[in-house]
């Protein structure tokens, strides 16, 4: 072999054997050395076979005769031919070369093990990679719910209510459609404040928030707009007895009642009821006017609701 060829395969990174035509050892690289534990001066001009016997099978006899012969090519992998020839894990191919016309046999012993280590670093980078992903958007999550909810009830907030009423005031204006508005507030909530705490306050709007949550359709908006003010939007309202049917089940709602130790605090709510475009061309007009009805409602005694509609 020429010395030149030899010190190039003697420095590549995958094992590397040429067999003459009777199958002994011509050449046996540094990498050879490392995946066997053997050396070349051990088994240079020996029969392949008695080097490694893993390949004294019937298969790699076969292959090995009909590469020499035919000049085929022949690759057996490392996932199908597990340890097959020593305690590692690699892909083995076999191919003809000729020189000087004389034909020999290169086997070439590719060391996948690093593959293995680096697909599995991979794997462990894309889990990362989905946690990190994940917790990122958890915190959009979380900073979307801060920008757009109210922290204490969960209900949307007023940014999110104008956002949403003002596409919905649009919608229903194309559609030809009414849109109904409630304003909701606590019946005498300085009271509670003042007499049970401002704990005891929290624990009352949150449960107002709740009740009007479980007595709205699906598609209806809950805010909270300020204090002890709620807003519900009934988008694409067609029959305006249909948020009056809504309110009623709200003010005669059983959860009313809220216990707080060793006392109880009746919730008493007052709506006033508005619509669009009948009371106004924008939200900030037909809030208004519900703020108005609410009023009316407060003066009826409380604990009520009062639609603008009464009043035509």
């Amino acid at each position: 072999m020429n010395r030149a060829f030899y010190d190039v395969l003697n420095n590549i990174s995958e094992g590397i054997t040429i067999l003459n035509k009777d199958l002994e050892i011509v050449l046996w690289n540094k990498s050879m050395e490392y995946l066997t534990n053997r050396y070349y001066t051990e088994v240079i001009n020996k029969n392949i076979y008695d080097v490694l016997s893993g390949m004294n099978k019937h298969y790699f006899k076969k292959s090995i005769n009909n590469v020499l012969k035919n000049g085929y090519k022949m690759f057996f992998s490392a996932a199908m031919h597990k340890n097959i020839i020593f305690n590692k894990k690699v892909n083995i191919k076999i191919s003809r070369i000729e020189k000087d016309n004389e034909n020999f046999i290169l086997i070439e012993f590719i060391d996948i093990i690093n593959q293995y280590i680096r697909i599995e670093q991979l794997k462990k980078y894309i889990n990362k990679l989905k946690v990190t992903t994940e917790k990122l958007k958890e915190k959009e999550r979380t900073i979307h719910k801060l920008a757009y909810y109210d922290g204490l009830t969960g209900v949307a907030n007023r940014m999110m209510f104008y956002k949403i009423g003002e596409d919905l005031c649009q919608k229903a204006k194309q559609e030809n459609k009414i849109l109904a508005l409630m304003f909701i507030d606590i019946d005498k909530f300085k009271n509670i404040n003042d007499t049970y705490g401002h704990k005891s306050g929290d624990n009352v709007l949150i449960r107002v928030a709740d009740i009007l949550k479980n007595n709205v359709r699906n598609n209806d908006i809950v805010c909270r707009f300020g204090g002890d003010e709620f807003l519900i939007l009934l988008p694409l309202t067609s029959r305006q007895c249909n948020c009056e049917s809504i309110a009623s089940k709200i003010i005669n709602s059983k959860d009313k009642t809220l216990e707080l130790g060793n006392f109880k605090i009746n919730i008493s709510l007052s709506i006033g009821i508005s619509y669009f475009p009948l009371d106004g061309e924008n939200m900030d007009s037909i809030i208004f006017k519900a703020d108005e009805a609410m009023y009316i409602a407060k003066k009826n005694g409380g604990n009520t609701y009062y639609s603008t509609k009464q009043d035509k």
